[in-house]
């Protein structure tokens, strides 16, 4: 099974670098990358199902490479046919759906280990590489703007999105930087 989910890893990885617009190509390093790291060392330290929390960090952000919103909603149907057609069992499908049908935790929320270290993890992605950076580049917004949007962002990351405390206590210095980051006055 570990081959098998590698493989579709290493699939995922090309279609983001091969992208046509850049910050598409970026997206593997700057969060998809980081959100597999995490997701697997959380699995492992609290005993989670490793195959279903590999699957969904590879595959949460699946609806993003096209643009398409609501990501969570369909990039869950997304993930239902990529791993229909890769041969997975149905119970395995529905758990990564769910997974990243409630990792955002805005209209479904994470009820189990699984989706609860898929949600965090994704929130922990963004203080731990330059995710800001790297969107900041790609923004048409004005400066503004993105820092009011991403202070409410990153207050809600941490405070609604991680659901361990360990986790929590890791990057409490970086979301201490990053809040004053964004409330600069400009």
């Amino acid at each position: 099974m570990k081959e098998k989910i590698q493989q579709l890893e290493d699939e995922i990885r090309e279609l983001c670098k091969n992208h046509k617009e850049e910050v598409k190509r970026a997206f593997w390093d700057f969060h998809i990358k980081p959100v597999i790291e995490i997701s697997k060392e959380m699995a492992e330290k609290y005993d989670a199902d490793i195959e279903v929390v590999w699957l969904s960090a590879i595959l949460h952000g699946i609806a993003r490479l096209n643009d398409e919103d609501p990501h969570d909603e369909i990039g869950a149907k997304k993930a239902e046919e990529i791993l229909n057609s890769k041969g997975f069992s149905e119970e395995m499908i529905k758990k990564v759906s769910r997974g990243i049908l409630t990792h955002r935790c805005r209209k479904y929320l994470p009820e189990n280990l699984e989706e609860k270290i898929l949600a965090s993890a994704d929130a922990i992605s963004h203080f731990k590489v330059p995710f800001y950076l790297w969107h900041f580049k790609f923004s048409q917004n004005k400066y503004v703007d993105i820092f009011s949007k991403n202070l409410e962002k990153i207050d809600r990351d941490f405070n609604e999105k991680i659901f361990f405390a360990d986790e929590k206590e890791m990057i409490r210095k970086e979301y201490e930087v990053l809040i004053k980051w964004f409330e600069y006055e400009l």
